[in-house]
């Protein structure tokens, strides 16, 4: 194999595991949301068949919100991360190929 194959062999191999992870977030910000909204759901559900203490719900409803917000900011970073990996494949890719010629 020549070094150019081998060098668009391992960008490309290193691209595709890149967007499979890059994939797999998406699944798990998926998965993530579709759970909060349930315990959102479960939540006013318990809450209105309760008698409690208004402050208590906003309480709570504020802690939910605040862990979703973290868990926001996580999916975000992480993606932040995956697209900082791809282009630096890219960057490298086409320094190495330049460098090639």
């Amino acid at each position: 194999m020549h070094p150019e194959e081998h060098l668009i062999l391992a960008y490309k191999t290193k691209r595709a595991n890149l967007e499979n992870e890059e994939d797999q977030i998406q699944k798990f910000q998926r998965k993530g949301d579709l759970e909060i909204e349930q315990l959102v759901y479960e939540l006013d559900t318990s809450l209105r068949n309760q008698e409690l203490d208004g402050h208590a719900v906003s309480l709570l409803r504020q802690e939910l919100y605040k862990a979703q917000e973290s868990y926001n900011e996580i999916i975000r970073k992480e993606k932040h991360k995956c697209h900082q990996k791809l282009e630096d494949n890219e960057i490298d890719y086409r320094k190495n190929l330049s460098q090639m010629d």
